[in-house]
């Protein structure tokens, strides 16, 4: 039987701070998830700490022979993903225990193409706008791809993530789901942890 949610975790030399994520994901009240951790090629000890937690079958570890960045990779997860809806978590953020019953409360009943929003900022929660960036937003204003449940269908129809895009993948895939006319709900429950690794982040306001 498929999982409700499947989770993509796309990493490349995370080996410091990925057990964080995953556990945060086991630590989930909703437990009906597959979590798929791909690899982009990493040269650090990404591998020895994956492994102990692939006896849970619900994990899976696919590495690329390249590396290819961070569209490619989530497109590799994506296309190996059972799950009704799809989500992400990037490998230095993680979820509070209650991210996926939240979101499963709202999703089970309706028919929504695409979820986002609700996010704790650990860190300086101001970024520069992407369309004037001597202006300062609050980064819980912008579109943040981790807080993203996606109906799978939506894989048949369209290519989610664009490759040929090398920043601002989150914001280009969300104007996606508004171009092609498709449903799209934002919710404000703060479930999922976003830490601040870099000063530098631009993004784009969602009204």
């Amino acid at each position: 039987m498929n999982p409700f949610f499947s989770i993509i975790l796309a990493t490349f030399n995370r080996e410091n701070i990925i057990s964080r994520a995953i556990n945060s994901v086991l630590n989930q009240s909703f437990t009906d998830w597959e979590l798929i951790i791909v690899d982009d090629c990493s040269n650090d000890n990404t591998i020895e700490l994956i492994e102990p937690f692939l006896t849970d079958k619900r994990i899976s570890y696919w590495v690329q022979k390249h590396n290819k960045g961070v569209s490619a990779t989530r497109n590799n997860g994506i296309s190996n993903s059972r799950g009704k809806y799809i989500t992400f978590i990037d490998s230095d953020d993680q979820y509070k225990k209650n991210h996926l019953m939240e979101r499963y409360k709202i999703l089970k009943d309706r028919n929504i193409d695409l979820l986002h929003g609700g996010v704790e900022i650990v860190g300086n929660s101001k970024v520069p706008d992407k369309h004037d960036t001597n202006k300062l937003i609050e980064l819980s204003e912008c579109v943040i791809g981790g807080t993203f449940f996606i109906n799978s269908a939506i894989k048949n129809e369209i290519k989610l993530f664009d490759e040929t895009v090398k920043y601002s993948e989150d914001s280009h895939l969300f104007e996606k789901f508004l171009e092609n006319k498709l449903i799209v709900e934002k919710v404000a429950i703060p479930t999922y942890i976003y830490y601040r690794d870099t000063v530098d982040s631009i993004c784009n306001t969602v009204k």
